[in-house]
């Protein structure tokens, strides 16, 4: 080639090589994220075990446990859309994890670590179609939640409102909300903080609870539905139970994964600058 064809064919080959060289770096960063992506999404997600599914009894499944200390005041009865609890003011009955015959212990050894640091939700499906109290503190429906270390929070419902049981067993924080028409409900704890909500409502949240008293306070991992008091009375529509744990825990990418993708970014980079001429 002779050196006037070569100076016409250099711009064209010099523009041919930058474009094939900005198409390398364009690919390389788009190859970044899309492997990120792909190294997180497959463990990024929270264990999800749902408690009740929302038909038959609860006790016929692996989970929950049917306890009662009267047998004549209180009663569950599979319906359309759950279980009805029905109890007398003299009677507590409900439902929990854990058995208390021949020795108290979880009903199935499977049951998640509630770690309040990684957070969990608690799910559930709630008419409460009937209830009465004499006293101010006590509530004829109540949901517990409680950690891996026996700290988290005691929910009353009464027909017109929720509230946190204190530490005493007093009456704590609580809502005005119509409890009787069926609602679903997530009640989320989080390190030392526990949030109610209602679809997408938030209705009650506060500081967590040490009640540190006698069973089943003190348990760790420990889930209630239920009358857990004489001095009260409720009739309950219950639907489906579900509970999510680790809602923290999204792993971080490998090591091989950040390196390979790192290359790919810095060899962009460098295709990226100017050839010399």
């Amino acid at each position: 080639m002779n050196r006037s064809n070569l100076r016409r064919f250099a711009p064209w080959h010099f523009l041919q090589r930058e474009v094939r060289l900005r198409i390398q770096c364009v690919l390389s960063y788009l190859a970044f994220p899309l492997i990120l992506v792909a190294a997180i999404e497959p463990s990024a997600h929270a264990e999800l075990v749902t408690l009740y599914s929302g038909s038959g009894l609860p006790s016929a499944e692996p989970w929950l446990v049917y306890g009662f200390d009267s047998i004549t005041g209180a009663s569950q009865t599979s319906v359309a859309g759950g279980v009805r609890l029905v109890t007398d003011g003299a009677t507590r009955a409900g439902y929990s994890n854990y058995n208390v015959i021949p020795t108290t212990a979880l009903k199935n050894p499977a049951f998640p670590s509630l770690d309040r640091a990684n957070g969990f939700e608690l799910s559930f499906s709630l008419a409460l179609t009937g209830e009465s109290h004499t006293s101010n503190n006590r509530a004829g429906f109540s949901v517990i939640l409680l950690g891996s270390d026996a700290k988290g929070i005691e929910l009353g419902f009464w027909q017109n409102e929720i509230w946190a049981q204190n530490a005493g067993f007093t009456h704590g924080e609580g809502i005005a909300f119509d409890t009787v028409l069926s609602q679903e409900y997530k009640l989320r704890i989080v390190n030392d903080n526990y949030t109610l909500n209602q679809g997408a409502n938030q209705l009650l949240t506060g500081n967590l609870r040490s009640y540190e008293s006698s069973q089943p306070y003190t348990l760790s991992n420990y889930i209630f539905f239920g009358d857990n008091t004489t001095s009260a009375q409720a009739n309950a529509l219950i639907g489906a139970i579900k509970l999510e744990s680790n809602l923290a825990s999204v792993p971080e990418p490998s090591t091989f994964i950040l390196l390979g993708s790192a290359t790919l970014v810095f060899r962009g980079l460098r295709l990226l600058r100017r050839p010399k001429a």
